[in-house]
């Protein structure tokens, strides 16, 4: 798996600027939020977590 730290943060950072909460993400993603927390946090970093993240940035248009 590539390095997705970078990434990570790009997210977190986003959606604290925006005041998007992980349970709304979680939800609309239907990821438990615990799941996408380790997500983010790069605990996990499983297929399925860089496929949710690589899915945050596509539909958030995160760069």
């Amino acid at each position: 798996m590539p390095d997705t730290s970078t990434a990570r943060e790009k997210i977190r950072n986003y959606f604290e600027d925006k005041g998007i909460s992980l349970i709304s993400v979680a939800t609309y993603f239907n990821v438990n939020k615990q799941d996408l927390n380790d997500y983010l946090t790069g605990k996990n970093k499983s297929k399925k977590a860089h496929e949710t993240l690589t899915a945050l940035i596509e539909y958030y248009k995160i760069r």
